[in-house]
């Protein structure tokens, strides 16, 4: 075991898919790593779940190999960072009622449906500042009282995804407003809103919401000692509430204050400002920030780097060969490949549609235009490179059109593209800056608990301790084909309806076939 720096901040990140924990130093440094898969169940289509337990069982293993790199007592404290809410309930006996369900969940799509019937929907729009998520904790609750009365009836508390996590723990039965926002709290006092489940038909469960944390880096508990003898932490290290990622990943890269955008270019573009009150838009959620009196916008569609994933996957072999010979990853080859490319090729990055319809409906589909008999793959490669900057561009153009924009901040592993990155600070006329931490959702939860033992002394003072890494000026400017793109979008509205028809009787008859 090598020395180690005598004050070390651990942040976990409890994602959709995998467990992620990182030990860092107050400036950033990475001192130790571990990760695991989360398994997800799709019991139907819709439907996605996790075992509470496995969710724990996880969580030990990483925290385990943390503490197998280094001397645990050096651990000043732990923050967390969360995938989005999702509704794991527990009983009486905090025991978990049924397997937990993340905020993606489309099992109660029905019941949003309805509310837009009866006029409903857009009322929770006005209370909640954000769509209504068929996986928010209301409208699930509405699901279980009609569809598996018995749980919902043992049903006595109910936490987010990383509550279930600090709650093994320590034992403390909480959460805080950056993860309560989505489907409970009324965004502009920041408090429970008993209205928005008597709109859905559970008020009598108002009892089961935990208590509320109206900070982020509240201490909620500290290490228990059985906690302590699986994991290998220190008993009584302090724990703090935490926070939803993308509060943690904006903290995490320095853009919390000075209308500085936070972008993460992964699977899903998400797309980040603070702001200092609520600012309510058709086009973004506007949810609660880590500090109670602050906000954050979020603008989120899975169009980023999904979309060369899925390239990469069936139509570059030959790149991953290259790549296997020059001992580079794919995407270094990729990136390598559209440079001084030209091209009139226009891509549509909706592989995965639009599922919170903005910033155009959630039926939208990918789709290259444009295409020559002349073209060759490095042309459609490099539309494709366009597309999805001109997607991430849209989101953050309608905050600077709002509210402004001084910069950007680009996290994820599109900000390891300098073709991609350049690209963005082309496209939208404005600088682009890239910061010197990998991992910033973990080093935002990490942050979090460092405010939380008074290590830092402000929320304010976190954004002294993030390092930049490379800053891409404007070069060139793609107005005409930007304009191209969004006009492209909205002429296919009809169409992209017809084409999710088709799509869907497709799968029907593909299903008759195979049974």
């Amino acid at each position: 075991m090598r020395p180690q720096p005598l004050t070390m901040f651990l942040g976990i990140d409890v994602g959709h898919t995998a467990m992620k924990a990182v030990l860092f130093d107050l400036q950033g440094n990475e001192l130790a790593r571990s990760g695991e898969r989360i398994p997800t169940i799709a019991p139907k289509s819709g439907y996605y779940e996790t075992s509470t337990e496995d969710l724990w069982v996880q969580t030990a293993k990483v925290l385990k190999n943390i503490t197998r790199q280094v001397d645990a007592k050096s651990v000043e404290s732990i923050g967390l960072s969360g995938g989005g809410n999702g509704f794991y309930p527990l009983d009486q006996k905090f025991q978990p009622v049924g397997r937990g369900i993340p905020v993606l969940d489309r099992r109660a799509t029905h019941i949003i449906d309805e509310l837009k019937a009866k006029g409903a929907y857009d009322v929770l729009f006005k209370k909640l500042g954000m769509p209504v998520l068929p996986g928010s904790v209301p409208v699930l609750l509405r699901w279980f009282k009609e569809n598996r009365r018995t749980e919902y009836d043992r049903i006595e508390h109910i936490l987010s995804r990383k509550d279930i996590v600090r709650f093994r723990l320590t034992g403390d039965v909480s959460t805080e407003i950056s993860d309560a926002c989505f489907g409970t709290l009324n965004v502009q006092t920041q408090e429970y809103d008993e209205e928005t489940l008597e709109i859905l038909g559970v008020r009598e469960m108002a009892d089961t919401l935990p208590e509320l944390r109206p900070n982020s880096y509240d201490v909620a508990g500290y290490v228990t000692a059985q906690a302590a003898q699986i994991t290998g932490l220190r008993e009584g290290t302090p724990v703090v509430a935490g926070a939803h990622d993308a509060c943690c990943n904006t903290i995490g890269a320095g853009a919390i204050k000075d209308n500085i955008e936070c972008t993460g270019g992964g699977t899903w573009s998400i797309n980040l400002l603070v702001v200092e009150r609520p600012v309510l838009n058709p086009s973004w959620s506007c949810e609660c920030f880590v500090k109670k009196g602050t906000w954050i916008l979020e603008q989120s569609s899975p169009t980023a780097t999904v979309s060369l994933d899925w390239f990469v996957e069936h139509f570059c072999s030959d790149e991953r060969e290259k790549a296997k010979r020059e001992g580079k990853s794919v995407y270094q080859v990729c990136d390598s490949e559209v440079e001084n490319v030209e091209t009139s090729i226009i891509y549509l990055p909706f592989l995965m549609g639009l599922p919170w319809g903005y910033p155009f409906q959630s039926d939208a589909s990918g789709a290259f235009l444009g295409l020559r008999i002349e073209d060759s793959r490095r042309q459609v490669l490099r539309a494709l490179y366009e597309g999805v900057s001109f997607i991430h561009a849209l989101h953050i153009e309608q905050y600077d059109k709002e509210i402004g924009v001084s910069e950007i901040r680009f996290t994820g592993g599109a900000a390891n593209s300098p073709a991609w990155c350049q690209m963005l600070a082309d496209v939208l006329g404005k600088k682009i800056v890239t910061v010197n931490v990998k991992e910033t959702g973990c080093y935002g939860a990490a942050l979090l608990g460092a405010l939380g033992t008074g290590h830092v002394k402000r929320l304010e003072d976190t954004a002294t301790l993030v390092r930049t890494k490379e800053v891409y000026q404007p070069q060139k400017r793609y107005s005409e084909k930007y304009a191209t793109f969004k006009e492209s979008c909205e002429a296919l509205s009809k169409v992209w309806t017809k084409l999710e028809h088709l799509r869907l009787r497709s799968f029907s008859a593909e299903r008759e076939l195979v049974t």
